[in-house]
């Protein structure tokens, strides 16, 4: 009986000190209504947010995360599809150190505006779109602590 309380404990106590980072939709993308001030524009930019937090913030600090986005992408209002150009973040590395236990780090996808309603009815063009954009996240070491 010992035994196995002990092991137990041990599983419990390992587990607590193994942190992780976890990473979620904070906010999924959204683009603001088409206007006189974005007709000028050849793109519409939308933004979403990732949440980016850790449970063991003595080990993750300093920790370098790689955001990888597909070249393109697609979203649709079940009639029309639309080509999303490009995805980006504000860096140009697309990456990020995680600095404190949680943040919110944005994301932009651009939208070629001449391709949206190009000959098709307005019927068809409105609408809410939805689509997936399949994010890979590479987390890296922290580089003063001896990682990659």
């Amino acid at each position: 009986m010992k035994k196995i309380l002990w092991l137990i404990g041990i599983c419990i106590i390992s587990s607590l000190t193994f942190g992780e980072v976890h990473i979620k939709i904070h906010e999924p993308i959204r683009f603001k209504d088409l206007n006189t001030r974005s007709l000028e524009r050849d793109y519409l930019v939308g933004e979403g947010s990732f949440e980016v937090y850790t449970d063991n913030e003595k080990e993750d600090l300093g920790k370098k995360i790689v955001f990888r986005f597909p070249e393109v992408g697609y979203m649709t209002n079940k009639k029309n599809t639309i080509k999303i150009d490009k995805y980006s973040m504000a860096t140009d590395e697309n990456s990020m150190i995680v600095s404190t236990k949680r943040e919110i780090v944005r994301f932009y996808a651009l939208v070629n505006r001449r391709e949206i309603g190009k000959n098709k009815e307005p019927k068809v063009v409105e609408g809410e779109y939805v689509g997936y954009v399949p994010v890979v996240f590479s987390l890296y070491e922290n580089i003063k602590k001896g990682g990659k």
